[in-house]
C-alpha cells in the first residue's frame, strides 16, 4: 500500500482528502503550526494551543466515522460568546489541555471520528510567520498575510518564522517513508510554504526517494498570488524546496464559469492559467486535467474568514495523484 504524505491544510487539503480516502492508500497530512487567524486564532491566543482549525479539517477529511460526528465537529457557533468557534476546534483545544500534549489531543479525536491515516502537527510549537514585500515591508502573522490589510499588490518576496523551530519527529518519519509528497492545494504562502521553513522538513524532503508533486490551486488570491500563471506556482514552491525538486505538477486547465468569475473579481482574483508549456521547459512533468467541482460552496454566516467558493473535484484529483505514485 502506498504512503501519500500532504503537506497543506485547510480547505484544499480537506478536499484532496475526501477523494483519497476512497483509494486502498495510507493517507497522512502534515500541517502548519503559524494559522493565527478565525477560531484558530482565538483558541491560539486565550489558550496557548497549537493551532487547531487545519488539524480539525484534516481529520474530518479521513473520518470514516459517523456523519453526525463529523458535523459535529464542523459545526460553527452562530451567535453567543462562541460566535465564530468550529465545535472540532474547541474539542481539539480542550484536548489538548486536558491531556497536556497535541499528539495525544489528535489521536482521542481520531478515535472518536474513526480516522484511518494520520494528522501531523509539522512542530510541537505554534509559530509566527512574517513576510517580507515588495520595498521590504514586513507583515507579522498568518492572517494578516492571508487577509491583507496593506496594500495586497505587493508580491511577497519572503517568508520566515519567528524563531527556529525544530521538526515534530513523526513528521519527519512520515517523510522518510513516503511514496508521495503532495504539496496543496491551498495557499501558497500560509498553507503550504510555512511547513517547509521548519528546521529539519526541507532537508528530510531532499532525502526522500517518494515522488514530489503540486497541485495548482484553481484561482489566484489578492496578497499572495496576483497574477500568478501554473508556472509561477511551481517556480515560487521550489525555491523553497531546493535542493528538493518538484517531479511533477497537477494543473487544472478547466476555466469556471463567467458567474464565478465575476465573484472572484470582486476578491481580485482571477482564473490560474494552465501554462503547461512553459512547466514542461522547467524540467518538470506537468499534467493538466478538468479538475474544477460542478458546484459551489457557501461559508457558515459566522465564519470570519474568507473562503473559496470553487473546490478540485476531490475524485478526479485522488485519481491522478493514485496514478502517478
Amino acid at each position: 500500500m502506498k504512503n501519500i504524505v500532504i503537506i497543506g491544510g485547510g480547505t484544499g487539503t480537506f478536499t484532496l482528502l475526501s477523494g483519497l480516502r476512497k483509494f486502498p492508500t495510507n493517507n497522512a497530512v502534515i500541517v502548519s503550526t503559524a494559522d493565527d487567524g478565525g477560531s484558530t486564532g482565538r483558541l491560539r491566543e486565550e489558550l496557548g494551543v497549537i493551532p487547531p482549525g487545519d488539524i480539525r479539517q484534516c481529520l474530518v477529511g479521513l473520518s470514516y466515522g459517523d456523519a453526525i460526528l463529523r458535523d459535529l465537529f464542523s459545526y460553527r457557533f452562530e451567535n453567543g460568546s462562541l460566535k465564530g468557534h468550529a465545535m472540532g476546534n474547541i474539542l481539539i483545544a480542550g484536548l489538548e489541555k486536558s491531556t497536556g500534549s497535541i499528539e495525544q489531543a489528535i489521536a482521542a479525536a481520531a478515535k472518536l471520528l474513526n480516522v484511518r491515516g494520520e494528522v501531523v502537527p509539522v512542530t510541537l510549537h505554534p509559530t509566527r510567520l512574517t513576510a517580507t514585500l515588495e520595498g521590504g515591508k514586513q507583515i507579522v502573522g498568518e492572517h494578516n498575510i492571508d487577509e491583507p490589510r496593506h496594500n495586497g499588490n505587493l508580491r511577497v518576496k519572503s517568508l520566515r518564522l519567528d524563531k527556529p523551530s525544530p521538526a515534530n519527529p513523526r513528521a519527519l518519519a512520515l517523510i522518510k517513508k513516503a511514496d508521495a509528497i503532495v504539496f496543496g492545494p491551498g495557499d501558497l504562502y500560509t498553507s503550504t510554504i510555512p511547513s517547509l521553513l521548519v528546521e529539519g522538513v526541507g532537508k528530510a524532503i531532499a532525502a526522500s526517494a517518494a515522488r514530489k508533486i503540486l497541485v495548482v490551486n484553481l484561482m489566484t488570491k489578492w496578497g499572495q498570488t496576483n497574477g500568478f500563471k501554473a508556472s509561477d506556482f511551481a517556480r515560487e514552491l521550489q525555491a523553497y524546496l531546493a535542493p528538493a525538486k518538484l517531479d511533477m505538477v497537477i494543473v487544472n486547465t478547466q476555466k469556471p464559469g463567467t458567474a464565478v468569475i465575476a465573484r472572484y473579481q470582486k476578491e481580485k482574483a482571477e482564473f490560474v492559467e494552465p501554462d503547461l508549456d512553459v512547466l514542461k521547459t522547467m524540467g518538470t512533468a506537468a499534467a493538466g486535467a478538468e479538475l474544477v467541482f460542478a458546484g459551489t460552496f457557501e461559508k457558515n454566516s459566522a465564519d470570519t474568514l474568507t473562503r473559496s467558493m470553487l473546490r478540485h473535484d476531490s475524485d478526479k484529483l485522488a485519481k491522478l495523484i493514485v496514478e502517478a505514485v
